[in-house]
């Protein structure tokens, strides 16, 4: 087990090291973002290891898009990405074991990935751009129900459809200063269509709902580039309190609610030369 440990970690950092090179070797020889226009492969993880995977083949997709398109791909790279979620039955906390972004288990390997495909506008020197997307989500939490000895899986599979607009109030400034401020704001709908958990497989578990998500940072190199700070969070709860799996006599989930949150670090910058 320990020659395994240090083998995947050998593998991350050489996969890390690769992007890196490719990152730096690549990014300086942008010229210009001459098409508006913004369409490309979008992925997500909060695992290191999977997020980097996911990374070479958005960039696989997204580079031969960007030169056929002059400029309508971009890439984000993510060096942070940390999920939280809490929950409380009926007031009291229920243990949550959160996905380890540096695990090297299953259950820490595929959390929170998501795959699929963006669309969206931003002029090179207009103040306001928007976006539209939509991907196949992934997605595990491990808990441990009051009354419980062990922690459940709760293997969720849903299609997610979101919105968003990016502002850049003074990116006049750019052509003096080469940098302004850029805010996002976006909001993203949640229908799962795939669930597994410790109460069997019924959908009719678990609630539909909207996410709502924040970023503020700043846009460089003529507006190229954007380094952000992002945060998503759900605005309902995981579990339907009107779930009843026996006509009325048991209702498992009635007095649960939660807290569901991810926190990241966004690099955004063109791929046209």
């Amino acid at each position: 087990m320990t020659r395994m440990l240090k083998s995947l970690q050998f593998f991350d950092k050489k996969r890390l090291v690769a992007l890196f090179v490719f990152i730096v070797a690549f990014v300086p020889t942008a010229i210009g973002q001459d098409n508006p226009w913004i369409f490309g492969l979008y992925t997500r993880s909060n695992h290191v290891i999977t997020h980097n995977i996911l990374e070479y083949a958005k960039l696989l997709v997204n580079v031969p898009i960007a030169y056929a398109t002059e400029g309508a791909a971009t890439a984000d790279w993510v060096p942070v990405d940390i999920s939280y979620m809490s929950m409380k039955d009926n007031g009291e906390s229920l243990d949550v074991k959160n996905s380890n972004p540096y695990g090297f288990t299953a259950y820490d390997l595929f959390n929170n990935i998501e795959a699929g495909l963006k669309f969206g506008w931003q002029g090179a020197e207009s103040p306001i751009g928007a976006y539209v997307y939509g991907a196949y989500c992934l997605n595990q939490y491990k808990l441990r129900f009051l009354g419980d000895l062990n922690y459940n899986k709760h293997r969720i599979q849903s299609l997610q459809m979101g919105i968003g607009v990016r502002i850049s109030p003074l990116r006049f400034l750019m052509d003096e200063y080469d940098w302004c401020p850029i805010f996002e704001l976006g909001t993203t709908y949640v229908h799962n269509i795939k669930y597994k958990g410790p109460n069997g497989s019924d959908i009719n578990q678990l609630n539909n709902g909207m996410r709502t998500s924040y970023a503020v940072g700043i846009q460089l190199a003529e507006g190229r580039q954007a380094i952000m700070v992002c945060m998503d969070m759900a605005n309902y709860d995981l579990f339907n309190k009107d779930y009843t799996p026996d006509g009325g006599f048991w209702y498992p989930y009635a007095n649960f609610s939660n807290n569901d949150m991810n926190f990241s670090l966004r690099w955004t910058f063109s791929l046209f030369e």
